[in-house]
């Protein structure tokens, strides 16, 4: 059976232990790690994940756009993203995830030069990361949250113009509902590049509360023997696109909706 996680920035935690301990109390096996890993001790947040027997699937720098728009060019975006490799590795941390990267392109003259960009800074961290034995993903996002990598196909071509197996590509059921005319075809094409699938209804919220049609999303899954982790990006309907609980009622709502949502995902297991 797949492992099932969370994406951490919806909690809204940033204390290391209490973060963990939450993941634990939903009865969940890991997280993706999505913090801003310049704020954090790699060493306390190993501890942290080690004493609750939580797993980190992956290091997900979400803060990480450039400190000064202006001054964002290819050198310091593969300066950031080395010193968040050497951290997952501090970390223990098998994967990093790149699609942040696409804001380190805003100062280019147009889509061509933005692209040979992209490019250029994975070759060279893909590099740097097999060197650290450390594993690159990009995940597909929609068009209104990044400018660049919003399908699988998009995804498969950086792939392939970086030229490494050591890259993998993470599906969200939220963004392929906006960008994919075939979400399940673009999880078959997807397949030998899968590290994890989100869950994340079209309307950012559990499974079932708007259209993704999560039964043949997990057929497919199935259908493909994907191991890799299941992760849940739920967001509560008041707070979309992007803000977490403040209130204590917004608290017990958003742990509902992700226990709710892993318990269904493994019904459909057992069904």
């Amino acid at each position: 059976m797949n492992k099932i996680g969370v994406c951490s920035w919806i909690l809204g935690i940033e204390d290391p232990n209490k973060l963990m301990e939450k993941v634990k109390l939903l009865n969940l096996d890991g997280i993706q790690f999505s913090g801003d890993w310049r704020n954090y001790d790699a060493k306390e947040i190993r501890a942290a994940a080690d004493h609750f027997e939580i797993e980190i699937f992956a290091i997900d720098p979400y803060n990480c756009a450039p400190p000064i728009l202006e001054e964002a060019n290819k050198s310091s975006a593969i300066e950031f993203y080395k010193k968040m490799i050497d951290f997952a590795v501090e970390t223990d941390v098998p994967v990093v995830t790149l699609q942040g990267l696409a804001q380190w392109t805003t100062n280019c003259p147009n889509a061509e030069e933005s692209w040979s960009m992209l490019v250029e800074c994975c070759k060279t961290l893909d590099a740097y990361a097999q060197l650290k034995k450390v594993k690159l993903a990009y995940e597909c996002v929609n068009r209104y949250e990044s400018t660049m990598i919003h399908t699988v196909s998009k995804g498969l071509d950086l792939i392939n113009a970086v030229g490494h197996n050591n890259f993998s590509l993470i599906l969200d059921s939220f963004h392929m509902h906006i960008e994919e005319s075939d979400p399940i075809q673009a999880i078959k094409e997807a397949s030998d590049f899968m590290l994890s699938y989100q869950i994340s209804d079209s309307n950012r919220s559990g499974i079932g509360r708007g259209q993704v049609d999560f039964v043949n999303h997990h057929a497919v899954l199935e259908e493909l023997n994907f191991e890799g982790p299941i992760m849940i990006e739920v967001v509560l309907p008041e707070l979309v696109p992007n803000a977490t609980p403040q209130t204590s009622s917004q608290l017990e709502r958003l742990d509902e909706e992700i226990r709710r949502s892993a318990r269904v995902w493994r019904n459909l297991k057992e069904n």
